[in-house]
């Protein structure tokens, strides 16, 4: 055995084969284990980050509301039509009319209407327009841009029977908001 001990390749194997045990054994595993505690490390970062932009968010969002809350009241008033101001609600959507070449009629009755709050009312309304379907699209669009709220809840298009150029009857049904008249 001393003699064993004394070969050089003897020695090399051993070395060899204590290197894989330490490899097999210590090595591999330590490499998993940094592994698994990388993507622990990634996950909690992804975790503190996506929280930390929660609250930045809601900071910001605090900052925003604190901002607007006084401009509210005044926002709110600019949401309803002030008796009145009925010509300039026909008129406005008469232009429209006119601009994108639909013939319009225009029902509502703001002595008629749901009252919502002790001053506000919901007064329902319908425009009933007729003329080529792209210029209608036109008129919703440009509809959208005016400066009060009409809230459009129904809308229903047929073509005209006895009409063979294309053209089609558009009703709107919906609502806007009006002050009561005691304001």
């Amino acid at each position: 055995m001393p003699k064993l001990l004394k070969n050089p390749w003897f020695i090399i194997v051993i070395m060899v084969l204590a290197l894989l045990a330490i490899i097999i054994f210590i090595v591999i595993p330590a490499v998993g284990d940094i592994r698994n505690l990388n993507q622990k490390i990634i996950g909690q970062r992804t975790l503190l980050e996506s929280r930390y932009e929660k609250r930045l968010n809601i900071k910001n969002s605090i900052r925003n509301h604190n901002t607007i809350q006084p401009q509210i009241p005044a926002l709110m008033n600019l949401t309803y039509l002030n008796p009145g101001n009925e010509i300039d609600f026909i008129t406005a959507l008469e232009t429209l009319a006119d601009k994108n070449g639909v013939r319009q009629t225009i029902i509502f009755d703001t002595q008629n209407g749901e009252m919502i709050l002790q001053d506000k009312k919901k007064v329902p309304i319908e425009i009933i327009l007729n003329g080529n379907y792209l210029n209608i699209l036109k008129y919703m669009r440009d509809l959208e841009k005016l400066n009060f709220y009409l809230i459009i809840t129904k809308v229903s298009t047929a073509p005209h029977t006895t009409d063979l150029s294309g053209n089609v009857r558009t009703l709107f049904r919906g609502y806007t908001y009006w002050k009561n008249n005691s304001d």
